[in-house]
């Protein structure tokens, strides 16, 4: 019994170094990775310096990311540029880091081109590789916080099963659902993108929201007084997946607006709260002479 006992301890014992050794091995690897990517994308004070070089690397290598383009020259850069830092170091301690970089645009002219560049700083997000507009405010904290809401906010789910419809029900835990109606493509409709971004600025109320698209056949969608509803449009439906009420996209598309979704909201006592976030300042033109970015070589 007694070597029974010892045999069964030795081999526990192997098993725990074994373990112990494969962990250490992971974690090897894991920093010469970090010091790899670290080498592939260096920095000046948190923020990643980018060349034509390394950028596509460096966008197909973080999922989300927020990048300046800058002049040297640039008075609005100068003054960002320690509000850039600080926003850089506080976002790496974010729950999803976020990484900030910035290029040259003034040296770098193909590359800012290929962003439609043509004034100084121009921020722009980049999501999944692709390229938007930064709306967020440009103080250090305020960026940090747009980068935090950015990278947890869980976009609309697509319906397109009456069984993705109970799910939708089910996650909202009670709150009502906002279910847009749209035409696909949905990422070219202008009624969408609306819809998507008072979604996103909402995110954390007391409201959900979910999207059916049509191509072939029609969107996933109950019926309203025992009608079908507008297409586009959207339904605001109760805990229990009834329509309670429709709204039309109207002809005039602009008029589509997330303050105009969030006031018809408000009407049907849904408590939504949407404040417009404030223009970015007005970049400082390249040297064009008339506002238009001189695309030279690199």
């Amino acid at each position: 019994v007694t070597s029974r006992l010892v045999t069964t301890h030795c081999r526990r014992t192997a098993v725990v170094h074994h373990t112990m050794r494969s962990l250490l091995r992971s974690l090897l690897v894991l920093a010469l990775a970090t010091r790899a990517a670290a080498a592939a994308f260096p920095e000046e004070e948190d923020v990643v310096v980018l060349d034509t070089n390394n950028f596509d690397a460096f966008i197909s290598t973080n999922p989300l990311a927020l990048v300046e383009f800058y002049a040297p020259w640039c008075g609005h850069c100068k003054e960002l540029a320690p509000k850039w830092a600080e926003a850089a170091a506080k976002s790496k301690k974010l729950d999803t880091p976020v990484p900030l970089a910035k290029l040259d645009a003034d040296a770098h002219g193909d590359l800012a081109g290929r962003f439609g560049v043509s004034g100084y700083p121009t921020l722009k997000l980049f999501r999944n590789g692709v390229a938007e507009d930064y709306s967020g405010g440009r103080e250090a904290d305020q960026i940090v916080a747009a980068l935090q809401k950015i990278a947890s906010f869980v976009p609309p789910s697509q319906i397109k099963s009456d069984d993705d419809l109970a799910a939708a029900l089910k996650a909202s835990a009670g709150k009502p659902l906002v279910l847009g109606l749209f035409r696909q493509p949905v990422k070219a409709s202008s009624a969408y993108k609306a819809f998507d971004k008072l979604a996103y600025e909402t995110a954390g109320q007391q409201v959900a929201y979910a999207w059916s698209g049509s191509y072939s056949a029609p969107p996933v969608m109950p019926l309203i007084n025992g009608k079908k509803p507008p297409v586009p449009g959207l339904l605001l439906l109760d805990s229990s997946g009834a329509a309670k009420f429709a709204l039309a996209v109207p002809r005039k598309k602009e008029e589509f607006t997330p303050e105009w979704i969030a006031e018809w909201l408000s009407a049907h006592d849904v408590d939504v709260k949407y404040e417009e976030a404030p223009p970015p300042e007005e970049p400082e033109p390249g040297h064009g002479g008339d506002g238009e970015y001189p695309y030279g070589d690199d």
